[in-house]
């Protein structure tokens, strides 16, 4: 089947006797190119902390139509305000001259977001697809996969410090005024004893 051949069809049952007529659902008809090679992720660190953003970019093989991109953190659909579409790219023409494209995403993901055990791995997918999503009854007619796996260590809390009593300059002033006081004291009482020797 040529691409020319993509649109919508429906067939028509008629009789003239007895006089009757139905006519089938319609249904549309896509000729696509599928994808020869699975999506690429670039990533350019393979372990983390859980405090980083992980960031990492997928693109698709040519196809027709351009494939769409979807990315899951450990087999869970991102939200799709933590990536950022970067559109599509024509490569070259099909043998009959449909052109076919790429797509292009990246991913920004705070590791925070994810409930992890110490020393976790993380699988990262990048699913390139067409069509953009799934029929109910008949699924994607073109699925590939890409799946990256992270180490990302948990960061644990620093432990709490104990009080620490702080002794400040005048409490210091006023130990050595106290000190200073009880020298003169001593001075006084032996100067007193060492008069009153003489005197006898």
């Amino acid at each position: 089947m040529d691409f020319p051949a993509s649109g919508t069809y429906a067939c028509e049952i008629a009789l003239e006797i007895p006089l009757y007529s139905k006519a089938s659902k319609i249904h549309e008809v896509s000729v696509i190119v599928r994808q020869k090679y699975r999506p690429k992720i670039k990533i350019k660190h393979k372990k983390f902390s859980s405090n980083d953003i992980l960031e990492a970019t997928c693109h698709s093989s040519p196809a027709h139509p351009a494939p769409h991109l979807t990315w899951l953190i450990n087999n869970v659909k991102v939200d799709e305000r933590l990536t950022i579409p970067h559109g599509t790219v024509n490569v070259h023409r099909h043998h009959h001259g449909m052109p076919l494209s790429l797509t292009n995403s990246s991913l920004r993901y705070p590791l925070s977001n994810l409930q992890l055990f110490p020393n976790q791995t993380v699988e990262i997918t990048c699913m390139s697809t067409i069509p953009s999503y799934a029929n109910l009854n008949e699924g994607f007619a073109d699925v590939q996969n890409h799946t990256v796996t992270v180490n990302v260590v948990r960061m644990e809390p620093a432990p709490t410090q104990l009080p620490v009593k702080i002794i400040t300059l005048e409490q210091n002033h006023s130990s050595d005024l106290i000190i200073s006081r009880s020298i003169i004291g001593v001075i006084f009482i032996v100067g007193v004893l060492n008069f009153m020797e003489i005197l006898m």
